[in-house]
């Protein structure tokens, strides 16, 4: 799988996550709503650009989630089995979320043509407020549905999804809110690899990115898979042996990190970064093997969490696929990962 689903945003903000996805995957694609089709406009300026030149697909979802029987059903089972949102179910009616009181989830606006049904159910809980072709959703419903949405999407278009945000990241754990950022932090830390990817701090015209791409599409393809190779060892790995094999990678890389280093150069890129890379295969898929041991039928309970609305969407088969995928969530980093921007 060579092709990634950015989330939670339609545009996806410039950084060494955009740049770093744009050189090191074959395809970026975002979850983009018709009407921005039909109204190119609608989009940023940089994110306008990276389309036209091909370097960013747009993934509609209002031709995919009619096809999923269970789209609205298995997400709402969801929301009304989880504690935390009854809780801010108790905080909304004291208008404390949707105004922009709650820190670490503020609301969010996502467009109808993502939320379909499910937009008009979340009114109907308080969870929401329409405003034209937008729902203000409240903000950990919300970071909810668009990690739900685009795990749906990928399955459906063979779409890797993944994110350069914490709370999006933190919905495929078992873990309580209280846990974020810091817990999360320690699970994923020996899941790390700090400065293995080169890239350009900037480019004015991102069709050099496409021509540098096609140019040595071997050679960034060739260092992806020494990279996932490295990672998926990683799995089956103690913690005390990770850190020897980190070290043994780190001066096998050398190499290849360097060739394409100056393969960059040679475009003049001058002033160069290098990004950081996280596997959250393991943690995600520990929860996925116990949704798919079950025979009990509401995989959608709270202690299932997120997966078990994916799984109840889409059936146990479609997890067991994940399973085979140990980079099915993966991420490609800023030196401090973003924990805050939606």
């Amino acid at each position: 799988m060579d092709k990634i689903l950015y989330f939670p945003t339609i545009n996806i903000v410039k950084s060494n996550w955009l740049m770093g996805s744009l050189f090191y995957w074959d395809k970026i694609g975002s979850i983009v709503p018709i009407e921005f089709l039909e109204r190119p406009e609608l989009l940023d300026d940089h994110m306008r650009m990276l389309v036209e030149v091909q370097l960013i697909e747009q993934v509609v979802p209002e031709n995919y989630i009619w096809e999923i029987n269970n789209f609205e059903k298995s997400f709402m089972d969801f929301i009304d089995k989880n504690e935390i949102i009854s809780k801010k179910v108790r905080m909304l009616r004291r208008g404390t979320v949707l105004n922009g009181k709650d820190e670490v989830y503020p609301s969010f606006n996502i467009h109808m043509g993502k939320l379909d049904s499910i937009g008009q159910e979340l009114v109907q809980r308080g969870l929401a407020i329409k405003q034209r072709s937008w729902y203000k959703v409240e903000g950990y419903t919300a970071s909810n549905f668009m990690t739900y949405l685009a795990t749906v999407l990928g399955t459906l278009t063979d779409y890797m999804p993944i994110t350069d945000s914490y709370h999006q990241m933190y919905h495929f754990l078992p873990l309580e809110e209280g846990d974020l950022p810091h817990v999360l932090k320690e699970q994923l830390k020996s899941k790390i690899i700090n400065n293995v990817l080169p890239i350009p701090k900037f480019i004015e015209d991102p069709y050099d990115i496409y021509r540098f791409k096609e140019k040595y599409y071997d050679s960034l393809k060739g260092f992806r898979r020494f990279v996932e190779s490295f990672i998926q060892d990683l799995e089956h790995l103690s913690e005390n042996q990770q850190g020897k094999r980190l070290e043994l990678f780190t001066e096998q890389a050398k190499d290849e990190i360097s060739y394409i280093t100056d393969r960059m150069k040679d475009y003049r890129w001058r002033m160069l970064d290098f990004a950081s890379i996280c596997s959250l295969g393991s943690s995600a898929l520990t929860l996925g093997k116990g949704i798919i041991e079950q025979d009990v039928v509401d995989v959608a309970s709270s202690s299932f969490g997120l997966m078990g609305a994916f799984c109840a969407a889409l059936g146990k088969e479609k997890l067991i696929e994940l399973e085979r995928k140990p980079l099915a969530y993966a991420a490609i980093l800023n030196k401090q990962f973003n924990v805050s921007k939606r």
